[in-house]
């Protein structure tokens, strides 16, 4: 009986979803994604930065307990998704900006429709081990316009009962990607190559494999 009682349990640990898995996952309610643009040139007093606020997206996550540096980490945008929040600009040049981000020159949502930034390696700094407070530099790929280059988030995350806070920013240059930034006026008023991505979201439980869940970001289009 002894015996019969322990192979039972054995069984039934293969079978389990293994609780160290630690998958997580963040939508837009729970978290704020946004992209600064800032101007540059002799007359930029008269152009304005901007903040794209990314609102269609998904950040997942694969947190093994005992194991954070073994962290993986992907976020996936809607291309098409970016609206610009600066406060001084009329509806109608929100609408312009916006269809000139997400047009040819730029993301080309129609032809690109997801931006996807997969980890590769997470790197702690020392001391941030404890399992609950980590803070580091997430080191991955930035894949955009059928492109694909470095990119790098430091992060600060904090673990509540049942749930991750983040926050984080990243530096990725447009070039990087084949977008020429904005000049106009022979160069006197354009903006930086240099973007700076703010994410400040909370990673939930994920649910169950298989179960319903909401389309992944730019899922009903599809790439060239």
């Amino acid at each position: 009986m002894r015996f019969l009682s322990l192979a039972l349990a054995v069984g039934l640990a293969a079978v389990a979803p293994a609780a160290s898995a630690g998958e997580w996952e963040a939508l837009p309610p729970s978290g704020r994604i946004v992209v600064h643009v800032q101007k540059k040139g002799l007359f930029s007093g008269f152009a304005h930065d901007h903040a794209f606020e990314v609102t269609e997206w998904r950040a997942s996550a694969v947190i093994p307990d005992g194991d954070p540096a073994s962290t993986s980490v992907e976020v996936i945008l809607s291309a098409g998704s970016l609206h610009d929040r600066q406060p001084r600009l009329s509806e109608g040049d929100r609408r312009k900006v916006d269809a000139q981000a997400s047009g040819p020159d730029v993301l080309d949502a129609e032809h690109h429709p997801r931006i996807e930034f997969r980890s590769q390696r997470l790197e702690l700094e020392r001391g941030s081990t404890d399992g609950a407070h980590l803070r580091g530099t997430l080191h991955g790929t930035l894949a955009l316009r059928g492109r694909s280059a470095p990119a790098d988030v430091d992060f600060e995350a904090e673990r509540g009962a049942d749930a991750w806070s983040v926050r984080g920013n990243a530096h990725v240059k447009q070039t990087a990607f084949g977008i020429k930034p904005f000049s106009g006026f022979g160069g006197t008023v354009g903006v930086k190559d240099e973007l700076v991505v703010e994410i400040a979201l909370t990673l939930h439980r994920a649910g169950p494999r298989g179960a319903s869940a909401k389309p992944r970001p730019g899922a009903a289009a599809r790439e060239p």
